[in-house]
């Protein structure tokens, strides 16, 4: 039976072990950059790890933003949101196995569902590894230009290609 729960510091080595499955090197992160960002979103319950029969299949980590703040990849540490209006969907690693019952689409949504139960208004992300088509399925477009310096030069960490998107959110 699947079990989606919340992420917690002793899940990291699962979530570097499908990180490795989903990404290409450039993309791998610390389990020092993994912990910053549970820490930054503690007690919110924003990122999920999905499991089945005690194997981790894939995960999600989101955690809450102020306006135009944004992770570097592999970022050491983060300060806690202050005046969040926006769940940052940070990463999503899906294994093969994963991929075949849809983990991706439940996590995209459970993350969607947490961020309206949070009263926020937009869910953004970073598309890498060319997923841009993949996010706008799920209802996200590019984020509209101008970007501000200080978020073209985060976005830049994420390498050439990468794309910011947002997906606005109606109340619950």
């Amino acid at each position: 039976m699947l079990q989606l729960k919340v992420i917690g510091t002793e899940d990291v080595p699962h979530v570097l072990a499908l990180q490795a499955q989903c990404y290409g090197p450039e993309f791998l992160e610390s389990a020092e950059a993994f912990v910053a960002k549970l820490d930054a979103a503690r007690h919110l319950h924003c990122s999920y790890l999905a499991v089945e029969a005690g194997e981790p299949l894939a995960y999600v980590v989101s955690l809450p933003v102020d306006d135009g703040q944004l992770p570097a990849l592999d970022a050491p540490s983060i300060a806690p949101a202050r005046a969040p209006r926006t769940l940052y969907l940070h990463d999503l690693a899906v294994s093969p196995a994963g991929r075949a019952k849809r983990l991706g689409h439940k996590l995209v949504q459970q993350v969607v569902h947490r961020a309206q139960d949070m009263g926020l208004t937009q869910v953004a992300l970073v598309a890498v590894q060319g997923s841009r088509a993949y996010w706008e399925r799920h209802g996200f477009s590019d984020a509209e230009a101008p970007l501000s310096a200080a978020l073209i030069e985060k976005l830049a960490s994420f390498g050439s290609g990468a794309t910011l998107m947002r997906r606005s959110l109606t109340p619950v």
